[in-house]
C-alpha cells in the first residue's frame, strides 16, 4: 500500500510529460507554460515536504500519509476536470501540497518498519523501485490514456486509487497517539523555502523569453537567493525547524542527499525534454510515445533489483559511482542526436540513464537513511524527497529553459524570422506554435519554417541533454574525490 501511495505521487511527475504536446496544441501553451504545468507540483511538493516531515515525526507517520494521500486525490479530480492553462497549472501546485504529505510518511514507515540490516536493504530498494517506475511508467499510462479519452483523464485516474488507499490504510496501517509539537510547525520555513523556489524557477523560466538581463528577471532571481538565505538564517535560529541544518554536518547524509538532487535534476530534465522529442521531432502519437518510454521504466526496474547485491558486494560507495557512471554515459550519449536520427539511436542512451538510475537510488536512499538518528527519520526523510524535488523543479527549470533559449535563437537569428511578421511570436512559443503559424503562411515559407524549427528544437535538445550529462558527472566526482575507498557512502 504504501509503494501504491508513492508509485501514484512519482506517477504524477512524469505523467504530464507525454501530454505536453497535447496542452500545446489544444491549450495553446508557450513552451513557459508547459514548463510551469510540471514546475507547479514540484515546487509545492518540494516546498511543503519539510513541512510534512516535522508533522511525520509529530503527527504522526500513517496519519500524515491518509491525509496526504485523501488531499491528493481530491487536487487531482480538480487538475482533471479544468479546461485553461492558468487552472491547470493551480491544481498542480494544490496536488502537490499531497504529495508532500504522503512521501516522506512512506519511507517513514518503511525505516521503522523494517529494522533488521538485510531485510532493510531489500525494503529501501522496494520502495525505491516503486518511486523510480512510478516516475517511468508515467509516459505509458499518459499515452494510453490520451489514445482514448481527453488529457483530464491522466489526473482522474487518481482518484481511485487514492480512494482505495485511504479506505484500507485506515484499517491496516498502524496508528499511534500523536506527539505534541512544542511551538506548533515552523509556517514561515515554509513559506520562505517555497517562496524562494518559486522565485527562482520563474526567472529561470521566464529568462529566455524575457531576456536573461531582463530586470524583472534579476530581480526575481535576486529575490529568491535572498529568501533562500532568509530561511536558512531562520532555520538557524528557530527552535523547530523544518529544516534541521544539523543534519548536512553528517558527511554521508549531506553528499548522498546532493547526489540524488543533481542526478535527479538531470532526469527530469531529460524526460521534459525526450518526450516532446519523440512526437515533435520523431512524429510519434502519445501512446507510440509512452510505450518507447517503457524501456526507460524496465531498466529502472532491473537496476533496483540488482542495487541490493550490488551495495552488498561493492558498497555503497562503488555502487554510487557505477550508478553514476552509467547515467552520465546515458546522457552523453542521448546528447548526439540529430535530424535524422531515429528512436534505435536513442534507445541505448535512454537504457543506460534508466539502468544507472535505478541502481543509484537505491544506494543514496540507504545511504541517507542510515546515516539518521532514530529520532530524525521523518526530517532526514523529507530533506532528502525535498531535495530531490527540488532537484527535478530546477531541473526541468534549468534543462528546459536552455531549450527554449537555443531554439528561440535559432529562428529569431535565420534569414526567413523578418518574413514571419506577425506569426513571429506564435513560432517561438514551442515547435506546435511554429505548426499552427506555418498553417498561416506561404507554402514555400511554412516549409522552411517547420524545418528550422526541427532544427531549433534538435540543437536546444542536445544542449540541454549535455547539461544533464555535465550535472552528473559532478556529483560522480564529488563523490570519487570526498569518499576514501575503505569507507561507506
Amino acid at each position: 500500500m504504501l509503494s501504491f501511495g508513492l508509485f501514484m505521487a512519482s506517477l504524477d511527475n512524469t505523467i504530464l510529460n507525454v501530454a505536453l504536446p497535447t496542452l500545446a496544441r489544444e491549450l495553446g501553451a508557450s513552451t513557459d507554460e508547459l514548463q510551469w504545468t510540471v514546475d507547479a507540483y514540484q515546487v509545492t511538493y518540494a516546498g511543503l515536504l519539510l513541512v510534512a516531515g516535522a508533522l511525520v515525526d509529530r503527527w504522526g507517520k500513517s496519519r500524515t500519509f491518509l491525509v496526504g494521500t485523501a488531499c491528493f486525490g481530491g487536487f487531482s479530480l480538480m487538475a482533471g476536470l479544468v479546461n485553461t492553462t492558468g487552472l491547470l497549472i493551480a491544481a498542480r501546485a494544490l496536488m502537490g501540497i499531497g504529495a508532500a504529505l504522503l512521501a516522506p510518511s512512506t519511507l517513514a514507515l518503511v525505516s521503522t518498519q523494517f529494522t533488521e540490516r538485510k531485510e532493510r536493504t531489500v525494503a529501501f530498494a522496494l520502495w525505491s523501485g516503486a518511486n523510480g517506475a512510478g516516475g517511468a511508467a508515467g509516459p505509458l499510462l499518459s499515452g494510453i490514456l490520451l489514445e482514448h479519452f481527453r488529457w483530464g483523464a491522466i489526473f482522474l485516474i487518481n482518484v481511485p486509487v487514492a480512494i482505495g488507499i485511504v479506505v484500507v490504510g485506515l484499517f491496516v496501517l498502524p496508528h499511534s497517539r500523536p506527539k505534541p509539537i512544542p511551538g506548533g510547525v515552523d509556517a514561515p520555513g515554509a513559506i520562505l523555502s517555497t517562496l524562494a523556489l518559486a522565485l527562482v524557477c520563474w526567472a529561470i523560466i521566464s529568462a529566455p523569453g524575457l531576456g536573461i538581463s531582463s530586470p524583472l528577471i534579476l530581480a526575481s532571481a535576486a529575490a529568491g537567493v535572498v529568501l533562500m538565505a532568509v530561511f536558512i538564517r531562520w532555520e538557524a535560529r528557530v527552535t523547530n525547524p523544518i529544516l534541521r541544518l544539523s543534519l548536512f554536518r553528517i558527511r554521508r547524509f549531506s553528499v548522498a542527499v546532493a547526489v540524488s538532487g543533481l542526478v535527479t535534476a538531470g532526469g527530469a530534465g531529460a524526460l521534459f525534454v525526450l518526450t516532446q522529442y519523440l512526437q515533435f521531432s520523431l512524429a510519434f502519437t502519445p501512446l507510440e510515445t509512452g510505450v518507447r518510454v517503457l524501456p526507460i521504466a524496465a531498466a529502472m526496474l532491473i537496476g533496483a533489483v540488482a542495487a541490493p547485491r550490488l551495495i552488498h558486494t561493492l558498497q555503497l560507495k562503488r555502487t554510487v559511482v557505477v550508478g553514476l557512471t552509467v547515467v552520465t554515459i546515458g546522457f552523453g550519449w542521448m546528447a548526439t542526436m540529430t535530424t535524422e536520427s531515429t528512436f534505435a539511436n536513442l534507445l541505448p542512451g535512454a537504457l543506460l540513464f534508466g539502468l544507472g538510475a535505478g541502481v543509484l537510488v537505491p544506494a543514496a536512499t540507504q545511504a541517507v537513511m542510515d546515516a539518521l538518528p532514530p529520532d530524525a527519520m521523518g526530517a532526514g526523510s523529507a530533506t532528502n524527497t525535498a531535495h530531490m524535488q527540488v532537484g527535478s523543479a530546477l531541473g526541468v527549470a534549468v534543462i528546459g529553459s536552455i531549450m527554449s533559449a537555443r531554439y528561440r535563437g535559432v529562428l529569431t537569428s535565420s534569414e526567413i524570422w523578418e518574413q514571419l511578421g506577425t506569426w513571429q511570436e506564435t513560432a517561438l512559443q514551442s515547435v506546435a506554435g511554429a505548426t499552427r503559424a506555418a498553417g498561416q503562411l506561404s507554402a514555400d515559407l511554412a516549409v522552411r519554417l517547420e524545418e528550422l524549427a526541427q532544427l531549433g528544437f534538435i540543437s536546444g535538445m542536445r544542449l540541454s541533454l549535455a547539461a544533464s550529462a555535465t550535472a552528473v558527472l559532478i556529483a560522480l566526482i564529488a563523490v570519487a574525490v570526498l569518499y576514501p575507498r575503505d569507507r561507506l557512502l
